[in-house]
């Protein structure tokens, strides 16, 4: 290839890119106009068939679910803490009974 029609073909791009770039970004423009079309057809077809409500019916039913399984969750913590710490106060309070007259023998020693 001679380098004047090497010149000749860099000339022809140089020239086709920003035609290309300007029909890329109508492709987008356009892109996005559909979409937000659609985006707003199906809105409007759920609103019609009551499905946007049937949807926050079933969010809500299914928070509220959780907020009860959170709860028993909680209570049957609860109860487990509460039998822990009565079988360990069951467990030490004989111990404790023992520390206390260790030292009430002590001071009583000491007098």
């Amino acid at each position: 290839m001679d380098e004047h029609r090497l010149t000749d073909i860099i000339d022809r791009l140089r020239g086709a890119v920003p035609d290309e770039l300007k029909r890329a970004r109508r492709l987008i423009s356009e892109q996005e106009r559909l979409l937000g079309q659609a985006n707003h057809v199906v809105q409007q077809t759920l609103d019609e068939k009551g499905l946007t409500a049937a949807v926050e019916i079933e969010r809500a039913r299914l928070l509220d679910q959780a907020r009860r399984d959170a709860d028993a969750i909680h209570d049957g913590a609860d109860e487990y803490a509460r039998q822990v710490l009565e079988d360990m106060e069951r467990r030490l309070s004989p111990i404790l009974t023992s520390i206390q007259k260790g030292l009430a023998d002590l001071r009583e020693r000491r007098r």
